[in-house]
């Protein structure tokens, strides 16, 4: 069962808070006599595989559990493609159906007016934006403008906007649209004829409409502003959950299609074996990326498809033909999934797998599983395979493919996990060009993205005719012992307090219900200023369950406790006004719960599986080789990291750099931003492990609470993992810098206290840090 990372609960909990804050304030316009709620609106400025259907369907189900009554979701997107996907994903048996609860998921045209008038649950139905067209509106050509003859003659569109149950109660209307840089004003038009209740808008790239830009102008003038009008992702949180690949290693090459694709079968080679080491499900997977029916070597040229399978000259083929004939790779690995022209009499052959349709052909290319996928320049809409980790592009002969968007298609990482072998964290784009200049042109394209959409990813670069990056094998086998959190001790307390909580399933309102005041706007259309403005009192009616609010609560803070804290408690079904003392009281458990876990978990060293170091890539033009490290050398090292690292070899210990995010990490068990800690170094000495790490003094403070973790070892094991930082200057145990020369070894004493020491050199500093090794 798949469970959210933090930066999605934190942008889910984002959205279905503001939702929540908002219906008990919403903001109105019109004439006194002629008044409307403006639709509640939030945007998810949402990186490339961060997670968008995740985050969004966690924050429909909270949405729906503070609705009185279970509302209806209308969920679209633009591509056909990316809407079964989604339909797939969030149907009964999906990978996120769990995340929306107990909703009943189907396509919009199973909707009609028993849905609407009877059902007790909330209900998400998906479509195309292709489904709102006007002139297929017009011209009744859509499922969704006709009437359900079976069951009524009111249109599907009619009961959408309508929405009564049996009581005459009106459901709420919730929009999702995913890709929402695709939304337009025609588009708009049609779905406000719904008179929605919110919009939740997604995309990497967002641009609104102009006619929804009316919409978002009212809660403006309201009071709300840019940052509550839009949930951010945090880019950073992205990169260190492992969703994305860490590094984009761009190679570039003035040379044949052949020469190309050689050094990406080379490589590929070389990860499939890593892959197969360290047990990646599946294989990695390459994708070329190429004009379609012109000459290979020249684009202005139409290839002629009047002539045998082995004179074209399409690039496609021409791949094709290298691939199978030249590299043996097997026909049946290998997709051609473009427009490709062929005449009838000259048909290629048999074993030559053509997809030519589009999402019409698109479930059958999935089944394939293809290794080698050949595409033109648009890529399929929907398909981001994470084990795709190579692309071919040809940018030669006035190519006009875009290399900066299709760097989304590659970055996710399969299994969301780190491996030690660093090139299976890491794109690879083997860059074909003629001139030097679109080299350039090209990276500072590719830079220029990745500082907006994914700042945290690493970009390795050579340029046509200079040295590669190199990939260090490790010169020996180096393990050391994963951890893992016990939380045996933590149990009692929690328990302890759950029974403490208060059950409000009798309560008469006295506690349950919140009462408050809230402001109403009436805003005369066509006027510039405020006509009308008043406080008025009202009966919070958004009730949840116990349950509800304190698992938030507790996620909120650190959501390993719920580990521990059952909810299973029958007066966890209590329902509570958002607000009420029962809701605070509940809230106050929760806190309560997690400052206990916290105070009690543990962090044990693992028996089993532990981590071994794996090779590590480097750019040769700023590697600095040492001795007795367990690579050749490394780079990217700052002056403190480098001085230490010199340090470090002249001990004569096998020792390496741990890459940050994706090399070993230990899991902290305090409330951050972070949930994990790579050290600088790693030092093997006798039987323990070493954790080192160089700390500057603006972050001393967050790193000496957080990161000098105490790990027990397993009972009777002599394996020992211990922390340490070196840190410029002396400072007290308290944290305050006495002098600036010097050095200051951070370390726990036995009993989990901080403990500070003093010494005039780095090397005194190595020395105090590996003294407490056997």
């Amino acid at each position: 069962m798949i469970e959210l990372f933090e930066f999605q609960r934190a942008a889910s909990e984002s959205i279905s808070d503001r939702f929540i804050e908002y219906r008990a304030d919403p903001v109105i316009v019109g004439t006194a006599k002629h008044n409307r709620k403006v639709p509640f609106f939030q945007a998810l400025a949402s990186l490339t595989a961060s997670g968008k259907t995740i985050i969004l369907a966690d924050a429909v189900s909270t949405m729906s559990d503070a609705c009185e009554i279970p509302p209806v979701v209308l969920w679209l997107s633009k591509g056909k493609v990316v809407v079964e996907q989604s339909l797939a994903n969030l149907l009964p048996g999906g990978k996120y159906h769990h995340l929306l609860g107990g909703v009943d998921v189907r396509s919009l045209g199973e909707f009609n007016e028993r849905d609407a008038r009877e059902s007790t649950t909330t209900q998400v139905f998906f479509a195309t934006v292709g489904t709102f067209n006007q002139k297929d509106k017009e011209e009744g050509n859509r499922l969704i403008y006709k009437s359900d003859i079976d069951n009524t003659e009111t249109s599907t569109w009619d009961l959408l906007r309508t929405r009564l149950t049996s009581t005459g109660q009106r459901r709420l209307l919730l929009v999702v649209y995913d890709e929402a840089h695709n939304l337009t004003d025609a588009q708009t038009d049609r779905l406000t004829e719904l008179e929605p209740d919110a919009f939740l808008l997604a995309s990497a790239t967002m641009r609104l409409p102009s006619r929804l830009h009316v919409e978002v102008e009212e809660l403006r003038r309201a009071g709300k502003g840019d940052e509550w009008l839009t949930t951010r992702v945090d880019s950073k949180a992205v990169a260190d959950s492992g969703l994305v690949k860490s590094t984009l290693l761009l190679g570039g090459y003035r040379a044949p299609m052949e020469e190309t694709v050689s050094a990406l079968l080379a490589d590929m080679k070389k990860a499939d074996k890593d892959a197969a080491a360290q047990g990646m499900e599946g294989r990695p997977k390459a994708m070329y990326v190429c004009n379609t029916n012109m000459v290979e070597s020249n684009a202005f040229q139409k290839d002629e498809p009047k002539q045998p399978f082995n004179q074209r000259q399409a690039p496609p083929i021409v791949i094709w033909r290298y691939l199978t004939g030249t590299c043996g790779i097997d026909p049946s690995q290998i997709a051609v999934y473009a427009s490709l022209n062929f005449n009838r009499d000259y048909p290629p052959p048999p074993d030559f797998v053509h997809f030519k349709g589009g999402d019409k052909d698109y479930d059958e290319f999935s089944k394939g599983n293809y290794r080698h996928i050949i595409f033109n320049l648009g890529l399929q809409e929907g398909w981001d395979d994470p084990l795709c980790y190579f692309a071919y592009i040809d940018k030669s002969m006035e190519s006009r493919v875009q290399v900066e968007q299709l760097i989304g298609r590659v970055l996710r990482q399969p299994g969301a996990r780190r491996y030690a072998a660093e090139r299976l964290n890491t794109a690879h784009f083997y860059i074909r060009v003629d001139r030097g200049e679109v080299w350039d042109e090209l990276l500072a394209e590719v830079e220029s993205k990745l500082n907006v959409d994914s700042p945290e990813i690493r970009v390795l670069s050579s340029a046509p005719g200079r040295a590669r990056v190199i990939d260090y094998e490790p010169k020996s086998e180096q393990e050391v012992p994963t951890t893992a959190y016990n939380p045996k001790h933590a149990v009692a307390p929690i328990e302890q307090l759950i029974d403490e909580m208060t059950d409000y399933r009798s309560d008469d309102g006295t506690n349950t219900r919140a009462d408050g005041s809230r402001t109403i706007t009436r805003h005369h259309l066509g006027d510039s200023e405020i006509a009308e403005s008043k406080w008025e009192n009202f009966a919070q009616s958004n009730l949840v369950s116990a349950r509800w609010v304190f698992q938030r609560e507790v996620r909120r803070r650190y959501h390993g406790a719920l580990q521990v804290a059952s909810t299973a408690d029958p007066k966890f079904d209590a329902r509570v006004g958002v607000g009420s003392k029962a809701y605070l009281h509940v809230a106050q458990i929760a806190e309560r719960t997690v400052d206990a876990y916290l105070d009690n978990v543990e962090l044990v060293m693992k028996r089993l599986d532990p981590y071994v170091v794996g090779s590590m890539l480097v750019k040769p033009d700023s590697v600095q080789k040492f001795t007795n490290s367990l690579h050749a050398g490394y780079d990217g090292l700052n002056g403190f990291e480098l001085d230490c690292a010199l340090v470090l070899d002249k001990t004569g210990l096998r020792w390496c750099r741990n890459p940050s995010r994706t090399g070993y990490g230990i899991p902290l068990i305090t409330i951050g931003s972070t949930s994990t800690f790579y050290p600088d170094f790693l030092v093997w000495k006798h039987s323990t492990v070493f954790a080192i790490d160089t700390k500057g003094g603006h972050v001393l403070h967050e790193a000496t609470a957080r990161k000098l973790l105490r790990i027990e070892p397993p009972s009777g094991s002599k394996k020992r993992l211990l922390v340490g930082f070196i840190s410029k200057g002396k400072y007290s145990a308290s944290i305050q810098l006495e002098d600036p020369g010097g050095f200051s070894v951070w370390q726990l004493k036995q009993d989990g206290t901080r403990r500070v020491i003093h010494v005039d050199d780095l090397t005194k500093a190595v020395d105090r840090v590996l003294r407490d090794g056997t």
